[in-house]
């Protein structure tokens, strides 16, 4: 308990008053003379305990009424959690006063032994009871009410998401929040300890001073990689813990809405604020009721690399809330400029952008889908952003950025064994969308003489053994950054050739015994997070495997440590593996795609690329190649915070860079290991990379904002409740309710009407009886 005006309690003292006023005026009693008759001195002896009685009685509530004066006067205060504690304490101290009267009064009065005993035990009980009532109260860990004054750690949060550049009435949601919490800070008492978080990732800590909190708090920007607004409070509410004041306050500033509260450990939080009810929670909403905006949403390209001559479609989504109407949409692309990005005066030179079309569409309630294509593209890299024409209350969703690559035709080397048919696997190749392969096949004696560094992958279609000179020259062009694809079937005898160290290398483990199947096994892919295999992770287990059976294949045993199965058998046997040799790869299939669907004079060893609607063969044996060559790895467009890597060939492509991001200064970028590393993408657009080789070579990539960055949908009041607990924090949308939620946290809830009710009593039960006590005869 604390009280607002502890100087006051001293008037209790005027409690020796009446005291000294009882003394004082005590009656004497008169002497008269009496006859010496036994029950006259009897009822003399009664009179006189009734009228101690009385006096003591009266005294008792003249004192009470000092007391509950000076009490009132001093307005004593508890937490609004503990109202319900303070009130039993007091129920049962009235208990335990009755108590202590009736045995006073049963001493004076000489009643029964059974009285006294029995209201003893009860006081002494009840006088337990309260005591440890108190302790517990007082030992709680609860805060120090009353005082405003007192030093405490404040926690300041300020959603910091793309959302609170909402702008209404001329001012940013994050403007806003900052206003507000200038204005907060002053009113925090002198010597608080305050640290500002936001939803950047990291963790916070306290300022030295105030002045120092204020600036960080103006310093606040808006973060494209956010932390969910839940995981903020947690760490907000573990900091305040770890501050040893008493008086700990988390403050959260959001515009309340529901993306900013759906993700994130809600558990976590739930037991931190359970964990610490001494911490005060107070929400400040600075969002708008009704918001007023148009949004892009996610933009999904058909491929992110496209050969040359190529086609592409661009879609995304227009969500409207609030507003009507026709807006336009604009796709814009940059022009190529081997010579751009470049700083002048001081000053970054872009490409100019050409607008390469435009819709019109309707505003409404329901998404709108917009689609648009793009062909006839240059090879290189391309930048390029759609666009929504207009204002509307934010403007970071009207535009996504996208990035694309247009590949000249790939080089492939097709080996083809002894009489092996190649024209399938070659056509699956060609009817590639995603990337054009000019594919040359020789036969596989061919080999021998023939230059392969200008091949970007090479494929061996059910090669026969081969000479150790081979091998070391397959090894040696995967060494150097190349990719070896090999298709391994009936050609494969005998063995021993396989065997050889340099091919054994080349395999990622030692080749053995065929193995013979009734038609039961297929191609069982386990995982989906290779590149080859992400392909099926959308179907997963709607890809009919089961129909397209294998009847042999080869055992690949004892892997080497940095081989991997990417794909096994139904029976556990390895059936596509991947081995890394230097800064290239090789991958393995253990059973061939090259066989008829009858070969003459044999079985064929499956039905991959023969059986009825092969559609998964085909998607197979395109992921290989594009696997090999480095086109499934172009990715080229990221969500902000991600980490951007891009494939980068020291042969064609040069190891250092400058890097062009959309708002900070230029900065040199270096690639190891055949890896271009951008880590820091927290702003969305479009990133260029410029560096040299025999010439200027340009690339970049897109980073765009999460798709629900436009979503401003209010989070509802109940589900704020059950997510924080209705009684455990304070809902503020203005500095009035700010400081009305404050101070009742921190004055508490006061007893002066209690006070002065029991004061009323008090003296009016002294008039009653003192006007009884001296009324006078007639």
């Amino acid at each position: 308990m604390a009280f607002l005006n502890f100087s006051l309690l001293a008037g209790g003292l005027l409690m020796a008053l009446p005291i000294l006023l009882h003394l004082v005026m005590r009656q004497r009693p008169k002497q008269l003379i009496f006859p010496a008759l036994r029950f006259v001195q009897q009822r003399r002896e009664a009179n006189r305990r009734q009228l101690q009685l009385k006096h003591w009685l009266l005294l008792a509530l003249r004192c009470g009424a000092v007391l509950l004066a000076a009490l009132a006067l001093a307005r004593p205060s508890v937490a609004s959690a503990l109202v319900g504690a303070w009130t039993a304490i007091a129920l049962l101290g009235i208990a335990l006063v009755v108590a202590i009267v009736v045995v006073v009064v049963s001493l004076l009065t000489k009643r029964s032994r059974a009285i006294l005993i029995g209201s003893s035990a009860t006081a002494a009980i009840l006088g337990g009871i309260v005591l440890w009532m108190l302790v517990r109260v007082s030992g709680g860990g609860g805060t120090g009410l009353g005082d405003q004054e007192a030093p405490l750690a404040a926690v300041v949060i300020v959603d910091t998401s793309p959302r609170m550049q909402y702008r209404h009435e001329n001012k940013t949601r994050l403007e806003q929040a900052q206003t507000m919490g200038a204005w907060l800070l002053e009113q925090f008492p002198a010597d608080s300890e305050v640290a500002i978080l936001d939803s950047k990732p990291g963790s916070g800590a306290f300022a030295v001073d105030r002045a120092a909190a204020a600036k960080s708090l103006e310093r606040l920007r808006v973060a494209g990689s956010q932390r969910a607004l839940v995981d903020v409070i947690s760490a907000a509410i573990e900091l305040a813990r770890q501050n040893p004041r008493l008086r700990k306050e988390v403050y959260v500033f959001t515009d309340l809405t529901q993306s900013a509260w759906q993700a994130g450990d809600t558990a976590v939080l739930k037991e931190r604020l359970k964990a610490s009810p001494d911490i005060l929670l107070y929400v400040i909403d600075v969002g708008v009721t009704k918001p007023r905006n148009a949004a892009l949403g996610k933009t999904q390209l058909s491929a992110e690399v496209l050969p040359q001559r190529g086609s592409m479609s661009i879609e995304t989504t227009v969500q409207a809330s609030g507003l009507d109407g026709d807006r336009q949409i604009d796709l814009l692309l940059e022009e190529q400029d081997p010579t751009l990005p470049v700083i002048r005066d001081g000053q970054t030179v872009l490409p100019k952008q050409i607008r390469r079309g435009s819709q019109t569409v309707q505003l409404g309630s329901s998404p709108q889908q917009v689609r648009f294509s793009l062909q006839g593209l240059e090879p290189g890299t391309h930048q390029g952003q759609i666009r929504l024409i207009g204002e509307d209350g934010l403007a970071l969703d009207d535009v996504r950025y996208f990035a694309l690559e247009v590949q000249p035709s790939l080089p492939v080397l097709v080996v083809a064994g002894p009489n092996v048919v190649s024209d399938l696997f070659v056509q699956v190749l060609k009817n590639n969308p995603q990337v054009r392969f000019d594919c040359r096949v020789i036969a596989q004696a061919e080999l021998t003489s023939l230059d392969l560094s200008e091949y970007r992958a090479i494929c061996l279609l059910d090669p026969q053994p081969a000479t150790p000179e081979v091998w070391e020259k397959l090894v040696s062009y995967v060494e150097r950054g190349g990719g070896v694809a090999i298709f391994l079937g009936h050609n494969g005898q005998p063995v021993v050739s396989f065997q050889e160290p340099a091919a054994r290398k080349l395999l990622g483990g030692k080749l053995s015994l065929q193995t013979r199947s009734a038609g039961d096994l297929y191609l069982d892919p386990r995982t989906f997070d290779h590149p080859i295999t992400a392909a099926y992770r959308q179907l997963d287990t709607n890809v009919p495997w089961d129909r397209f059976p294998i009847f042999y294949h080869w055992n690949l045993d004892d892997l080497a440590a940095e081989t991997r199965v990417v794909i096994p058998f139904s029976n556990g046997k390895p059936a596509l593996a991947e081995s890394q040799i230097g800064r290239g790869r090789a991958l393995i299939l253990t059973t061939p795609v090259t066989d008829p669907q009858r070969p003459r004079g044999r079985t064929a060893w499956n039905d991959l690329l023969t059986g009825e609607d092969a559609w998964p063969g085909f998607v197979l044996v395109n992921e290989m190649l594009l696997y090999l060559t480095g086109s499934s790895e172009a990715r080229l467009n990221y969500l902000t915070g991600e980490t951007a890597v891009l494939r980068n060939d020291p042969a064609t492509q040069p190891e250092r860079y400058q890097l062009f991001t959309p708002l900070d200064e230029p900065q040199d970028v270096l690639a190891r290991e055949g890896r271009l590393t951008v880590r820091f993408t927290d702003n969305p657009g479009a990133y260029r990379l410029r560096g040299q080789l025999s010439g200027p070579v340009v690339r970049g990539f897109a980073v765009n904002l999460p798709a629900d960055v436009g979503d401003l949908t209010r989070w509802p009041d109940d589900k704020l409740n059950d997510l924080l607990g209705a009684d455990r924090f304070h809902l503020a949308r203005n500095q009035t309710e700010i400081n009305r939620a404050v101070g009742a946290d921190r004055i508490g809830s006061e007893f002066y009407p209690l006070l002065v009710l029991l004061l009323v009593v008090a003296l009016a039960g002294e008039q009653v009886l003192a006007n009884r006590f001296y009324r006078k005869d007639e």
